[in-house]
């Protein structure tokens, strides 16, 4: 790499590290102009894009960095993993597969593989990439955990004699990853005290990791939200917004049933399920580049919003949802379930889509969560007792959008899902406003990849018994238990 090149580079990743993304994008573009035959820039400026949703751009400039260092495994490893996130599973299945070629144990590509053959459904082949990482690299943290979520029989119990080992000796960051996989397979293999003690000690390991979860901050956010959208502001900005009926937005606690949802309305041959997209968040945190400035940051800069920006917000979630779904999609389904926290903007930038609601029993949806491995920056999960101030905070805001907007939104309780699955399907489609099809109640039998952690359930016929699975472990629960009492 030129001096010039160099230069560009390193202020590129100094001003991303520092948060300016539109300063580091210019410094990568520049550093790839002035060395167009290296990967790095390229990577960068890819990185940058995929966090912004652009991830077809981000794959050009990946394609482009793979041409300049074909040999780069790690470079090639990053576009079969941006693909997979776009969805093109079997082009990233071709792209680790030519990488495992030359170099058998490739960590990356390895992993990656293993969560194709996971999205597509295929256990067993997800189980062989899993184990041929393990062969290469023993003890490898990434890798116990995928084979733990997908062993089965005798496999699963050396799999889990080896995570008790690797524990041992694992740091907080390999110790939270195992030991929240360790506690899923323990639950599989009916041993839930034991399963429980794995996830506790994961998430105390998360929590050294990662710190406490800021109750107070949590709460400020709440109480702002809830200042600045109130009915008056949405009723003043409403007509400017998109008037389309396209999108559905599914909402609610991770865990509650927002993936079960998503599959069963995505069956239905007039609806395209997009996946936890974050455009809404990204649409939302952006706003003051709409303003020309970078602050004030959101929810501050929500007070600004006129009728053309508000227009500009919704116009912008349609292009993009355009690009995603075919056009003969009638309804488009986003079930990024932490969009619960910005149904204000879709109050006013898309006053007519249609927001379903899932809830459920908060001892079940709270074990489910503390039992799941999320981003580090999601300390709320890691601690029974901030479980259930969360839960206390999202019933807050919900009832707030309810009683501020005009915002069509539909409850839908798990529970009742579970015990009438057509009742209820004929409940999302009326809703929708689409008309009945037999083939909603045979979501299960989809082939359609699923890249949440839901994606072995939503696989099966659903069964009664997934429901009031916390009182197995209702000794352990206190926390939850007082918080249903609230419900």
């Amino acid at each position: 790499m030129s001096r010039e090149g160099r230069e560009y580079y390193e202020e590129g990743v100094r001003l991303e590290t520092s948060g300016d993304v539109s300063g580091a994008f210019d410094a990568f573009r520049r550093s790839a102009k002035a060395n167009p035959r290296i990967a790095a820039p390229y990577v960068g400026l890819a990185r940058i894009l995929t966090q912004n949703r652009q991830r077809k751009d981000a794959i050009s400039c990946l394609e482009r960095a793979v041409s300049c260092e074909p040999a780069n495994a790690s470079v090639r490893a990053i576009l079969g993993q941006t693909l997979a996130e776009d969805g093109q599973l079997d082009a990233a299945r071709t792209v680790f597969e030519a990488v495992l070629d030359e170099t058998p144990f490739a960590p990356a590509a390895l992993l990656g593989l293993g969560a194709v053959y996971e999205d597509l459904g295929d256990r067993a082949a997800a189980a062989d990439a899993y184990r041929q990482l393990l062969l290469g690299h023993p003890g490898n943290a990434e890798g116990l955990g995928g084979l733990l979520a997908v062993a089965e029989g005798d496999a699963l119990y050396v799999t889990m004699r080896e995570a008790r080992a690797q524990l041992e000796k694992a740091d907080d960051q390999d110790a939270a990853l195992i030991g929240y996989a360790l506690g899923k397979a323990l639950a599989r293999a009916g041993d839930t005290d034991g399963a429980f003690d794995a996830w506790s000690a994961a998430n105390d390991a998360r929590r050294r990791e990662t710190g406490p979860f800021d109750r107070n901050a949590f709460d400020r956010r709440l109480d702002r939200l809830c200042e600045i959208f109130s009915s008056r502001f949405i009723e003043a900005r409403r007509r400017g917004g998109e008037q389309s009926d396209r999108p559905v937005f599914v909402v609610g606690l991770p865990r509650s049933g927002t993936t079960l949802t998503e599959q069963i309305l995505s069956a239905h041959p007039e609806v395209y399920g997009a996946g936890e997209l974050d455009l809404l968040a990204d649409l939302a945190t952006g706003l003051p580049d709409r303003f020309g400035r970078a602050d004030p940051p959101w929810p501050d800069a929500a007070a600004e919003m006129t009728q053309g920006h508000v227009g500009g917000v919704g116009s912008d979630y349609l292009g993009r949802i355009a690009q995603l779904a075919p056009e003969t999609a009638s309804r488009v389904i986003d079930k990024q379930p932490l969009n619960f926290w910005n149904l204000g903007l879709v109050a006013v930038a898309l006053p007519n889509a249609r927001i379903i609601h899932c809830r459920r029993d908060i001892r079940d949806c709270g074990l489910s969560i503390y039992s799941e491995n999320f981003t580090p920056d999601q300390r709320w999960a890691t601690d029974l007792s901030d479980i259930a101030h969360y839960w206390r905070g999202y019933r807050r805001l919900m009832q707030h959008w309810r009683e501020v907007s005009s915002l069509q939104i539909l409850d839908v309780d798990y529970e009742n899902v579970v015990a009438d699955l057509e009742g209820q399907s004929r409940r999302l489609l009326d809703f929708a406003g689409l008309p009945w099809d037999n083939c909603v109640l045979d979501f299960h039998q989809t082939n359609r990849a699923v890249q949440t952690p839901s994606r072995w359930q939503v696989r099966q016929p659903l069964y009664q018994s997934s429901s009031g699975r916390w009182r197995s472990y209702e000794d352990r629960l206190g926390p939850l238990a007082e918080a249903a009492k609230d419900a």
